[in-house]
């Protein structure tokens, strides 16, 4: 992180007020209009509601740099959000915002249900003519009557009108839904109101809560665009059970129903949620690879099993030559893994040593991992794919590829003994999710490493000029899913390929030829005369570096950073892939 931006965070109390807030994200936007590059990550977000969002903007500015995320903000004038979202002339247009968060007060615009109806009016307007990606917030009820024997029908009602904006804005992938209300409850709502910010600043939240209001803010920028970790690396001992497996034994160490077991149990739960929502696990321990795979194989009170681990390096070596070999293992990179130990020592070794890795600071107590790790944004997400539910298996699965491929004895051979179908088609409204993810996500095999989000994804499907096509791979070990993604932009007579990418894990297996074949064969259908294409250098992708080359395509510009290339489509001959069943669907 930024000196500068350390001093001004290092600046604030342990219990800062709003006044330190309002302080310290000032400083942070003077910093950033200076022209100095402070941050690693910057956005662009407006905040536009029914109360004062100054506050809002503040306390999210400095939570966000505290990520290394800089946002430039833009707040709506006050009272002012339909206005705002309805003129396309207005301040919120006019700034075109990476993120919009939309907050309206229940009794901002009638009853709860017509201020539902009326949100839920202005997200359809902004989705066919906004910029990015909106946010709207659900209502967060106020604390009901703690002494009375009936409860208050406010909060039923609320409920209704919130289940109702989740439901009609669910499948219009350019909006997101913040649940304000869940983060209210999980902060207590008596706690998280505030009649004195409410009489002072026209803000309902009390300081405490805007700090995790913040706080998540930041956690939605990353979701949205992809800033999220990949891998949770995992020591065993005293981490996924208590005790020493070495020393103990498979029937001494801690590990079920009852303390000091249970506590393991519960990190477990906690770890299988992220294994269902598509993350990575993966095993970094100091140990006898024989008794962590006796425990994992069979240990009754093991949630945990080795089919759930992509990868598992069990040794004495360091462990950060061990996350090393993870890392190239899995095909990605030291910035997408995290890493939990219960030893402290190990954790600031390898903070010293890779500190391009995340760190999982687990406390002393182990029962209190699982509400540790809940309560971190590493891997947070803003939707899931169907390739984010199966790649736990998909993992699984590659390690058979991957032995199978030490036991052949040719690269022919092992193309051959694969099986391999691989399907090309133009992207649909189903695949918004999963080609959004490959663009923010892939780093090695990616030619130009242009991020896009789902609502930029989403737009780019009915547009003429462009054409969006993914690559699905399948083999006799199952199905990669969507492993490839390539963004053409169509003229006349040229066309230039905007992004091109591939799944590391495919790499090599001709799929990533028969998708530079589909284009050049619809840019022939089309009567285009040439199809161009660039590499952007970038620290992560020098595995692609010549690729283009390779597709021998004609190397037009080359500078310290960028090559462009062209490809005379009048000669250019389809090919035949010899390995692969290829389904081509809905071809120019």
């Amino acid at each position: 992180m930024n000196e500068q931006i350390t001093k001004i965070l290092d600046e604030m109390p342990a219990a800062p007020s709003w006044l330190y807030y309002r302080r310290a994200a000032g400083q942070l936007r003077a910093l950033a209009a200076s022209g100095a590059n402070i941050f690693a990550n910057g956005f662009k977000v407006a905040f536009t509601g029914s109360f004062t969002m100054e506050p809002v903007s503040e306390y999210a500015i400095v939570e966000a740099a505290r990520q290394d995320i800089g946002l430039d903000v833009y707040v709506a004038p006050y009272g002012q959000f339909s206005r705002e979202m309805l003129d396309t002339q207005s301040g919120l247009y006019a700034f075109k915002p990476d993120l919009t968060f939309l907050m309206v007060e229940p009794t901002a615009a009638g009853t709860d249900q017509e201020t539902a109806d009326h949100m839920v009016s202005l997200a359809h307007h902004w989705s066919s003519a906004g910029n990015g990606t909106l946010l709207v917030c659900t209502f967060a009820a106020p604390p009901d009557w703690p002494l009375h024997l009936l409860a208050s029908t406010a909060r039923e009602r609320l409920q209704k009108a919130n289940q109702y904006l989740i439901k009609a804005l669910a499948n219009d992938p350019r909006i997101q839904i913040l649940d304000l209300d869940a983060l209210a409850a999980y902060f207590g709502y008596v706690n998280a109101f505030s009649p004195q910010m409410l009489a002072m600043a026209r803000v309902p939240f009390s300081e405490a809560f805007l700090k995790l209001l913040g706080q998540k803010i930041g956690s939605c920028v990353k979701a949205v665009k992809g800033l999220s970790a990949k891998c949770l690396v995992l020591d065993c001992d005293n981490t996924l059970w208590g005790g020493i497996i070495g020393e103990d034994g498979l029937d001494g160490i801690a590990l079920g129903p009852d303390s000091p077991g249970r506590e393991f149990v519960e990190f477990q739960k906690a770890i299988l949620e992220l294994y269902e929502q598509g993350v990575i696990l993966a095993i970094n321990s100091k140990n006898n690879e024989a008794d962590v795979l006796e425990v994992l194989r069979r240990h009754p009170h093991m949630l945990l099993r080795e089919k759930h681990f992509a990868a598992l390096v069990v040794n004495w070596q360091s462990k950060a030559d061990n996350m090393n070999a993870l890392a190239q293992e899995l095909n990605i990179s030291l910035d997408s893994m995290v890493f939990a130990d219960d030893n402290p020592v190990e954790r600031q070794l390898l903070r010293q040593m890779l500190p391009q890795v995340k760190i999982l600071d687990l406390p002393a107590n182990p029962a209190l991992y699982a509400q540790t790790l809940r309560q971190t944004d590493f891997f947070t997400k803003a939707s899931l794919s169907e390739e984010d539910r199966q790649r736990g298996a998909m993992y699984a699965a590659q390690r058979q590829r991957t032995q199978l491929q030490q036991s052949s004895v040719s690269l022919e051979d092992f193309l051959k003994s694969l099986e391999m179908v691989c399907s090309i088609r133009k992207a649909e409204a189903k695949d918004v999710k999963r080609a959004a993810q490959l663009t923010q996500r892939t780093n090695q095999f990616n030619l130009t490493t242009r991020r896009y989000t789902e609502a930029e994804i989403a737009a780019m499907l009915p547009d003429k000029r462009r054409a969006v096509y993914v690559l699905g791979l399948k083999d006799k070990f199952g199905d990669n899913g969507t492993v490839g993604l390539a963004i053409v932009n169509k003229q006349t007579e040229s066309w230039r390929i905007d992004t091109f990418l591939m799944s590391c894990r495919v790499i090599g297996r001709q799929a990533e030829d028969a998708l530079v074949d589909r284009i050049c064969r619809d840019a022939q259908l089309s009567n285009v005369k040439q199809l161009t294409a660039e590499y952007l250098k970038t620290p992560k992708n020098a595995l692609a570096a010549d690729f283009w080359d390779k597709m021998n395509f004609i190397k037009t510009s080359l500078d310290e950073k960028t090559s462009q290339y062209k490809c005379d489509l009048e000669r250019y001959a389809p090919k035949e892939f010899k390995y692969l069943k290829l389904i081509s669907i809905n071809q120019n």
